[in-house]
């Protein structure tokens, strides 16, 4: 299924100051986790998005729903944004 950019809300920012700030969004889909975390799934919202931002997703609504916490890894101004399930600094 294909990225819904309607479905990708801000609900927070940490702002560290001038232009050093991580957004945080919320997201829902009926994709499942392979697909949300594949390269250019985000691709849509590239405008939006930046570097260092998360996600938190709940994925395959209409089959075996999931959390996950993403991190926006890259978003260049071609090719495919990239993101990367995120479990913590301890890895736990």
């Amino acid at each position: 299924m294909a990225h819904n950019k309607k479905a990708l809300s801000r609900y927070a920012t940490s702002d560290m100051g001038g232009q050093n700030q991580t957004n945080f969004y919320k997201y829902s889909t009926d994709s499942t986790a392979a697909e949300v975390l594949a390269d250019g799934f985000f691709n849509d919202s590239r405008k939006t998005l930046k570097a260092g931002d998360v996600i938190t997703a709940v994925v395959d609504k209409d089959g075996t729903p999931d959390i996950l916490t993403i991190l926006v890894d890259t978003v260049p101004s071609t090719g495919d944004v990239t993101t990367s399930a995120e479990t913590g600094a301890s890895g736990a």
